[in-house]
């Protein structure tokens, strides 16, 4: 005789099996949460369940059936026109998770394809210019002579960025621990904690002077007696940042930063300023690599450390006077 369903609990994979075309879009993403998260990174996961849960709200709550690629399209179509990037996000993060649902054996394959094995991933120029010397400066003089409330924690936070190319989530997460302020203030280090990291491992970061003051500043006018084990930024409410309330937070000082002449501030771009001047300043890619917490040799640093100017050039020895040098030297 078989027991009745409601006599016992059944497996996320058994659940998974009963649910059909009227299951919910909602449930299905709790359920690839669930099933994903000994396999991706907590960071990486976060960010598809954010884009998940996004496209289910923004069209109004779905279901298995509604997830086609005739919706996946329009939805990504629309998002080009105004975050292309996001766009392109939002088209892999949604391929993945039909793929999952294949897998998973929930839809039915044909030829051996996902059902959204039509949708398109948007090419997006991801190409990002860092900073230019000019705007630099121009982020020096709005952080330093801006009355804002949080002018303090400003200053710590894109100084911070500007700095030592950490990643919007190593710089949500660092705590007050990890910041070491030593004297000479060139000495100054981060420990960015590989839980926190896209790299997945510990690393030692440089803190340049001007920084490693702002950072001092805030810490001990407005952090030393709140939470003193805890995060360095947190919000009015003395709370830590949600991972979208930081994005937004630094969303509202580019937005100042943008009135004074400075357009396109995020995070993202603050660490290709911070890898162009390091290289810049004579550090080799391994350098670079040990510091950005990318693989040494990654391709990706390359996208990173653009040129340094012609004028800059011609102040350096070519390759015969160098050699010329060592030899007289």
């Amino acid at each position: 005789m078989r027991s009745n369903p409601g006599d016992r609990t059944f497996t996320v994979e058994e659940r998974d099996l009963m649910r059909g075309p009227t299951t919910p879009l909602a449930e299905l993403i709790e359920s690839f949460r669930v099933n994903n998260e000994a396999r991706l990174s907590p960071r990486t996961l976060l960010g598809y369940v954010q884009v998940l849960r996004a496209f289910d709200l923004t069209l109004g709550g779905l279901r298995l059936a509604d997830l086609t690629v005739e919706t996946v399209n329009r939805y990504v179509a629309d998002k080009m026109r105004t975050h292309p990037p996001a766009a392109r996000l939002a088209a892999a993060t949604l391929r993945a998770l039909a793929s999952w649902l294949l897998a998973s054996g929930i839809t039915p394959s044909t030829d051996g394809r996902h059902v959204l094995a039509g949708v398109r991933i948007p090419r997006v120029d991801r190409e990002r210019s860092p900073f230019t010397d000019r705007e630099y400066e121009l982020i020096l003089r709005t952080l330093t002579t801006a009355s804002h409330r949080t002018r303090a924690r400003d200053r710590a936070a894109v100084l911070t960025l500007l700095a030592t190319g950490l990643r919007l989530n190593e710089l949500r997460e660092i705590r007050i621990p990890d910041v070491h302020i030593e004297r000479p203030l060139e000495r100054s280090y981060l420990v960015v904690r590989g839980e926190s990291s896209k790299s997945g491992r510990d690393r030692e970061v440089r803190l340049d002077p001007i920084a490693a003051t702002a950072m001092y500043n805030y810490i001990r006018d407005w952090r030393q007696n709140i939470h003193p084990d805890g995060v360095v930024f947190l919000t009015e409410a003395g709370k830590p940042f949600t991972y979208s309330g930081f994005q937004k937070y630094l969303g509202r000082i580019g937005d100042r930063l943008e009135r004074a002449g400075v357009r396109e501030f995020m995070a993202h771009r603050c660490r290709h300023f911070w890898a162009t001047a390091t290289h810049r300043a004579g550090s080799t890619e391994t350098d670079l690599a040990q510091e950005g917490g990318w693989r040494n040799g990654s391709p990706v640093i390359h996208r990173y450390t653009k040129h340094r100017p012609f004028a800059e050039l011609q102040r350096k020895p070519t390759a015969l006077s160098y050699l010329a040098r060592q030899r007289a030297g």
